[in-house]
């Protein structure tokens, strides 16, 4: 992932943007946010031997597969995140 948009766009200052601004700004904050939590699940799934020593890896790997990325909230992404 490209870390730059990363930095980007948690460093952007929604100050002075209007209403369609920040929604645009967002939304692409949110499915950034999805792109790393699907990203994270593929290099899981890519070591099973590795996730096999380590519970909190395969409890994270559950919960992401739990997960409907195409559809998850901010909420569930903090949520996550928090977790990992």
């Amino acid at each position: 992932m490209d870390e730059s948009l990363t930095d980007r766009l948690t460093s952007t200052d929604l100050s002075s943007m209007n209403g369609a601004e920040l929604l645009a700004h967002l939304d692409a904050a949110e499915q950034h946010m999805r792109n790393l939590q699907r990203a994270k699940l593929a290099l899981l799934e890519d070591n099973p031997q590795i996730v096999a020593q380590r519970p909190e890896l395969r409890a994270l790997r559950d919960q992401l597969r739990s997960m409907d990325l195409d559809a998850v909230t901010g909420a569930d992404l903090s949520t996550a995140q928090h977790n990992a």
